[in-house]
């Protein structure tokens, strides 16, 4: 008897590989396709980003400030550009159309 006679057939190669895939819980490929399921059993990476850049809300922001001491009445440098901006538009018929009437 030959040594090639011995080996297995290919399909039932392929069938201890399926039974393999079901009890190592793996995912079942045989064609080789392009498939999500790597991504998709993938951990999430999204906690590990957010404690790497740290909480965003540590740093005390303009608007804060403006809550925290009302009786200093002070506005935000870059609101009253953007204001400007806005104003400065309208006066060159470059602003945003005017909405229509019913």
């Amino acid at each position: 008897m030959s040594v090639l006679r011995a080996l297995p057939s290919k399909a039932r190669i392929s069938e201890v590989r399926k039974v393999s895939a079901k009890i190592f819980d793996e995912f079942w490929n045989p064609t080789a396709k392009r498939n999500p399921a790597k991504i998709l059993t993938a951990p999430l990476k999204g906690p590990e980003y957010l404690s790497y850049y740290g909480d965003n809300n540590a740093a005390p922001t303009f608007k804060d400030f403006k809550k925290w001491f009302p009786e200093l009445q002070i506005e935000d440098p870059r609101e009253v550009y953007r204001k400007f901006m806005v104003e400065d538009r309208k006066r060159r018929n470059k602003g945003a159309p005017k909405k229509k009437k019913q």
